[in-house]
């Protein structure tokens, strides 16, 4: 939480945002998954699923047999975060084990779990009440209502996976592969990548170009602070526009930003690939049992140290996402 006089020098949060950038990874790259649901009740599928009606489902199935973690999110939807593993193969078993076990739960209480990136038919609902959901629908509420659709409408696959050899060079492949995987792995428009190109471009856009930490330090600079923590109850909305370097130059009414803060505050940056010390792939639909392990797969061929991996970085922007299944391939 913010400080009342200034603790970090800008310098200070470089090295804070840097260290969390893409690092080198020794040993076998891992690969670890997020995949969300909508949710439904089978017999009122108007009526939005609370966390009231899946807390008891969650507790039931807990702890699941391959060790993923099941959260709640801000519309109602389910999500399964895995363990990293060591190889894409054995990620994909172990998500599948556990979603079996989840969604089993959840058709024996009435609920239906929806492989889908958007919800087209209800008005957005924001169902779970913290601090840190309310103060974010409030920012998006002031620059339009696809804020709001993304948090409570919209479900994705999210792909994590260490740098594999050059850390420079899977940041490079990644800035390229996650749009054209996005583009093949969604919904005929307007879709879930609709909203996010629609929203606030200084969390949303690409990294872009450049040494990783590097380009992930100017990012986290320029984004404009979507919320300063008060206390663990409550969260501020910042609506007026003030980037990072903003407030960790000249301060807010409300303090300094803390490491606490600046941790938070990467926390609500979502470009299309985020680093976190590994790579997550962000830009993936929520989809069906039977596509979402090819997109994985996919993805994790393309963004390994191969053949594949050089023939993208080759290719660069005339890459297109018709050419991915041939340029994975590639031997």
């Amino acid at each position: 939480m913010p400080s009342p006089r200034p603790t970090l020098t800008t310098g200070d949060i470089e090295l804070l945002v840097r260290d969390r950038s893409v690092c080198a990874h020794a040993g076998q790259p891992r690969v670890g998954l997020e995949l969300e649901w909508l949710t439904l009740f089978v017999d009122a599928p108007d009526t939005r699923v609370t966390p009231a009606d899946l807390a008891p489902i969650v507790a039931a199935v807990t702890p699941l047999p391959c060790g993923g973690r099941v959260t709640i999110e801000p519309g109602g939807q389910i999500e399964i975060s895995t363990k990293p593993f060591v190889d894409t193969e054995t990620a994909i078993a172990a998500l599948r084990g556990d979603a079996c076990v989840l969604h089993r739960a959840l058709q024996a209480a009435g609920i239906v779990a929806l492989g889908r990136g958007r919800d087209h038919e209800r008005a957005p609902h924001r169902v779970v009440d913290v601090p840190r959901y309310s103060a974010m629908e409030r920012f998006f509420d002031a620059d339009g209502p696809e804020g709001r659709t993304m948090m409570c409408n919209s479900a994705s696959l999210q792909i994590n996976i260490d740098a594999d050899g050059s850390p420079a060079e899977s940041w490079r492949a990644a800035q390229i592969v996650a749009p054209l995987l996005g583009q093949l792995f969604s919904e005929p428009t307007p879709n879930r990548l609709d909203l996010w190109q629609a929203m606030d471009d200084s969390r949303t856009a690409s990294v872009g170009e450049g040494e990783p930490c590097d380009a992930w330090a100017r990012y986290a600079f320029d984004a404009r602070v979507m919320f300063i923590r008060t206390d663990r109850q409550h969260c501020e909305p910042m609506l007026d526009g003030m980037t990072f370097r903003d407030w960790a130059t000249d301060g807010h009414p409300l303090g300094w930003p803390d490491e606490t803060d600046v941790y938070e505050h990467l926390t609500t940056l979502f470009p299309p690939v985020r680093p976190r010390g590994w790579l997550e792939i962000r830009t993936i639909d929520a989809l069906p049992e039977d596509r979402w392990p090819e997109a994985v797969t996919l993805a994790s061929t393309l963004l390994s140290d191969g053949a594949p991996r050089r023939a993208v970085l080759e290719a660069g922007p005339s890459l297109r996402e018709h050419d991915l299944a041939e340029v994975a391939a590639c031997r």
